[in-house]
C-alpha cells in the first residue's frame, strides 16, 4: 500500500533538545498505514546520529537515515524525500511539535484539496508569513491546546499564500519531482523555501494555507543569529533575487491581511460558524495589533484596514481557546 503521506523529519545536533520532542509527538501515527515516517540525521557533529539510531531501533516503523555529512537544509530534505514513497511529502523541521489530531486533520485536508493545489502550509504560532496566528504571551502548552481544538474542529477553509514557510510543509510528490526538489545552490539554508514557492507558482500550481492543521513551531534550533548566519542570509537573498527579480519580500502582516480579506468574504456571505469565528478571531487580533512601529506607517496601516475591520465589528468574534472552553462546559 502506498502511503498517503511521507514525513521527512530533518534533524541536526541536539537530539534530546529538539528531535526527540518532535518524534514523540508523532507516536500516535507511527503505525498508521497511511503515514510513513523517515528520520534523517543530517551529519550531526555531536552524538545525535547515535541517539537517532537508538530511537529508531525502539520504533521500528520509522526509517532511519544517517548522512555522513551536513547536506544543508535543501540537500538533507532532497535526500530524505528521495527515499520516501508517499503520495504527498511532509517536510518537517525538528523544532516542531504535533498537537493531538494534527496528521489526521492534514490527511482530511489533502483528500479535500482541489487538484491544482500542490502545496499546503499549516497554521502555527511562529512563522514569517500568513501561516502565523496571533496570541501574544501564549505558552507552548496553551498553543498545543489551541492547536488540538483547531485540528479537531475543521473549518474546511484554504487561504491564499504568496509563499509558504517550510518549518512544516506538505507537497504533492509528483510536483516535487517535477520541480526537482529544493535548489542545492542555497547551501546550508535560508530562502530555498521561498524559491520553491515561487517556482511552484510559475509551474501553474496553487499553494494554500490550511486553517485546519496547526503545528507548533518551537523556533529555529539549527541556525543562530551569528555572523556566519547573517552572511548566509544576505548571500541567499541575493541568489533568490537573481532567480526571481519579481519576488516580493512581504511583512508577516500582509500575509495575514490576505487571509483576513478572505474571511471577510465569508463573513459577508453569512457563512459564519464557530469554527470560522475561532480562526478569524486570532487573525483579526493580529490585524489590529501587529501594526508598523513608525507613527506614519502605523497611521497608514490603520487607514488601510479600517473598512475591513468594520466587517467583523458587528459580530464579535470568539477565539479558539474561548470557543473550546465554551464547547466543553
Amino acid at each position: 500500500m502506498t502511503p498517503l503521506l511521507s514525513l521527512v523529519v530533518l534533524g541536526f545536533r541536539n537530539f534530546d533538545v529538539t528531535t526527540r520532542a518532535c518524534m514523540e509527538s508523532l507516536l500516535p501515527w507511527l503505525d498508521d498505514p497511511e503515514v510513513e515516517v523517515l528520520l534523517v540525521d543530517n551529519g550531526s557533529p555531536d552524538d545525535s546520529a547515535q541517539k537517532t539510531t537508538q530511537w529508531c531501533a525502539t520504533h521500528p516503523h520509522v526509517k532511519c537515515l544517517l548522512s555522513e555529512s551536513n547536506r544543508g537544509y535543501a540537500g538533507g530534505m532532497n535526500w530524505g524525500a528521495g527515499q520516501a514513497s508517499g503520495q504527498w511529502l511532509l517536510l518537517v523541521n525538528n523544532d516542531t511539535v504535533f498537537p493531538t489530531g494534527a496528521l489526521d486533520a492534514l490527511k482530511a485536508v489533502i483528500r479535500e484539496a482541489p487538484s491544482d493545489v500542490a502545496m499546503l502550509g499549516p497554521v502555527t504560532n511562529a512563522a514569517g508569513n500568513g501561516q502565523r496566528l496571533w496570541k501574544p504571551g501564549a505558552t507552548h502548552a496553551e498553543w498545543l491546546e489551541i492547536g488540538r481544538w483547531l485540528n479537531e474542529h475543521p473549518s474546511h477553509q484554504l487561504m491564499p499564500a504568496y509563499r509558504c514557510d517550510f518549518f512544516c510543509i506538505a507537497i504533492r510528490r509528483d510536483v516535487w519531482n517535477q520541480l526537482g526538489g529544493l535548489d542545492l545552490a542555497f547551501g546550508l539554508g535560508y530562502y530555498e523555501d521561498f524559491d520553491f514557492s515561487l517556482r511552484l507558482a510559475k509551474a501553474g500550481y496553487r499553494q494554500m494555507i490550511t486553517e485546519d492543521v496547526f503545528i507548533l513551531h518551537v523556533g529555529s534550533a539549527t541556525f543562530q543569529g551569528n555572523a556566519a548566519a547573517r552572511a548566509l542570509i544576505k548571500r541567499n537573498k541575493k541568489l533568490l533575487q537573481s532567480k526571481h527579480p519579481e519576488a516580493r519580500f512581504e511583512h508577516t502582516r500582509l500575509g495575514n491581511l490576505a487571509v483576513v480579506q478572505a474571511y471577510s468574504v465569508l463573513g459577508n456571505s453569512g457563512a459564519w460558524t464557530p469554527e470560522l469565528q475561532a480562526r478569524a478571531a486570532l487573525r483579526v487580533d493580529a490585524l489590529r495589533n501587529d501594526a508598523p512601529r513608525s507613527l506614519i506607517k502605523r497611521w497608514l496601516w490603520k487607514r488601510k484596514i479600517g473598512d475591513l475591520l468594520a466587517v467583523f465589528s458587528a459580530a464579535p468574534l470568539q477565539g479558539a481557546a474561548d470557543t473550546q472552553e465554551h464547547a466543553s462546559s
